[in-house]
């Protein structure tokens, strides 16, 4: 069969860093003797690019520049040419969007903190002044603990709401916040020059305008970490991720327990249920506790790989996420090659099924 790749590594896709999926992927495919055609997205003729191919694979980032491509360019290689594609839409739709993974979780059930997402002001105001306090404040774009803030007053999340209904910020630092009037006024003046044009870009992400929407969520006490759990079919791989020095955020923290001892297993039978419920390909969540329950944070597609080959095994999942069967591998695995394996079955089952 024929694949095709975006590589991660545009400048030399066959001997990127570790780090990039798309070397080990087509290491992968051409170890079971299938070809691998390298593509570029970024030109015109992608979709001729991808003619002959039975499946296309690319693990796109949340940049802008990827995600204004991702998000027209998959839906249609997956719906309209029918190729295999990883990640397919069920998997990443909502890729670095916590607004649409907050409607996305509590509509399929699977456990959360509260969230509130409100695009009107007043009523953004109204339950600021009701609220209990701390919460967390998160724009809807963001890694690495990046644009997540602690609130801890009505006072302060007012402020917040104000700029982000009037000015918007590009993230939830003190200094965006002070440049929102500037930036502003620099919005003001673009206008005026493109003669009424409306310039403002919503929630876009990093180097994006987020505005005239608030995110609020409920802050979740004495979790010095957090679980991730990256499901791949029905592989789990889990290590705890520590908080930072006097900080509740555990994402990009860097201090990671990779101890299979130490995992709460009730987490990862959550991570193989939401999984389950998503239709997921492949998917990391972010375990807390509330109380004695347990929640996710956030999820994504991607993640780290060298922290998922870290791990010294995974469990394999035998039948259904509450009650079935948890059996530990032990070996260390790139995800890379978990993500292959199924989708080399997801394609052979295709073409078995057209014949």
């Amino acid at each position: 069969m024929r694949v095709a790749i975006q590589p991660d590594e545009f400048s030399d896709p066959v001997h990127a860093a570790s780090g990039n999926s798309s070397p080990r992927w087509a290491a992968a495919l051409q170890a079971r003797g299938h070809e691998v055609r390298w593509v570029d997205v970024h030109r015109a003729d992608i979709l001729d690019q991808l003619a002959g191919c039975d499946g296309f694979l690319w693990r796109h980032f949340h940049t802008i520049d990827m995600q204004q491509i991702a998000r027209r360019l998959l839906p249609v290689i997956e719906r309209e040419l029918r190729l295999c594609v990883y990640p397919d839409q069920a998997t990443c739709w909502h890729y670095d969007d916590k607004i649409a993974q907050a409607h996305l979780l509590q509509a399929l059930g699977i456990p959360t903190p509260r969230t509130w997402v409100w695009f009107d002001r007043d009523g953004a105001e109204r339950f600021a002044r009701a609220a209990e306090y701390p919460l967390v404040m998160k724009l809807s774009t963001g890694a690495g603990s990046g644009n997540v803030r602690r609130i801890d007053s009505a006072e302060e999340a007012l402020e917040w709401i104000r700029v982000l209904f009037t000015y918007g910020v590009t993230d939830l630092s003190d200094a965006s916040f002070r440049a929102a009037p500037w930036l502003e006024r620099v919005r003001e003046a673009a206008r005026f020059l493109l003669r009424g044009r409306p310039v403002h870009r919503h929630g876009l992400g990093p180097g994006g305008l987020h505005l005239g929407y608030a995110l609020f969520q409920q802050f979740l006490a004495d979790n010095a970490f957090d679980t991730r759990v990256t499901v791949i079919g029905r592989r789990a791989f889990g290590f705890r991720r520590f908080n930072r020095p006097g900080d509740f955020r555990a994402s990009g923290s860097g201090n990671i327990d990779p101890d299979p001892k130490a995992i709460d297993v009730a987490t990862v039978r959550l991570a193989f249920e939401a999984a389950r419920r998503l239709r997921s390909q492949s998917v990391a969540i972010d375990g807390l506790r509330d109380g004695t329950d347990r929640v996710i944070g956030e999820i994504s597609y991607t993640y780290s790989s060298r922290a998922v080959a870290d791990c010294p095994g995974h469990w394999e999942l035998r039948g259904a996420p509450a009650s079935g069967e948890l059996v530990w591998m032990p070996g260390s695995m790139w995800p890379e090659d978990a993500q292959i394996a199924d989708f080399m079955e997801r394609l052979q089952a295709r073409s078995a099924s057209s014949v």
